[in-house]
This record gives C-alpha cells, sequence and structure tokens, in this order.
C-alpha cells in the first residue's frame, strides 16, 4: 500500500499535470484573441480616420455649395462680372 506521503507526491504531480495542461490548452484560444484585438485596433483606427475625412468632404461640400464658396470658385477660375474691372491685370 502507499503511505500517505506517496499519495501526497502522486496528488501534487495531478494537480501540476492538470494546471500545464490548462495553460497549454488555452494558449491557442488566447493567441486568436491577441490576433482579433490587434485588427480591432487598426479597424478603429482606419474607421477614425474616414469619419474624419468624410467630415472634411462634407464641410469642403457644404462650403462649395455656399454662395460665398460659388463665387471664390468662380472667381478662382477667372470669373469677372459684368461691369468689373480685373483688378489683378498684368502689366508689360
Amino acid at each position: 500500500m502507499m503511505n500517505s506521503r506517496q499519495r501526497l507526491w502522486i496528488n501534487i504531480f495531478i494537480v501540476a499535470w492538470a494546471i500545464i495542461a490548462g495553460v497549454v490548452v488555452t494558449l491557442g484560444p488566447w493567441h486568436v484573441v491577441t490576433k482579433q484585438r490587434a485588427q480591432a485596433d487598426k479597424d478603429t483606427k482606419e474607421m477614425t480616420q474616414a469619419e474624419s475625412n468624410a467630415i472634411k468632404l462634407l464641410q469642403q461640400e457644404d462650403r462649395e455649395s455656399s454662395s460665398i464658396g460659388r463665387e471664390e470658385a468662380s472667381r478662382k477660375a477667372g470669373y469677372i462680372g459684368p461691369g468689373e474691372v480685373a483688378s489683378n491685370t498684368d502689366k508689360k
């Protein structure tokens, strides 16, 4: 028969084996979780950037569709209104 000391060591071995097996079994899922978290962080950054760009585009569109924005665009394109004289005539 086994004495109490041998049983103790067998129990310690079984518990240690169970702990090690549990750690080994969960390494795979933790690796997947880490990869998913990194991908989610990357996607969040990309989404934030896309939203920022969308806001800038909407603001630009609003500016260009306003009367002041349309006039600025026309002036940049060289429009001179009836009865106006160009102020930036080139002197040669």
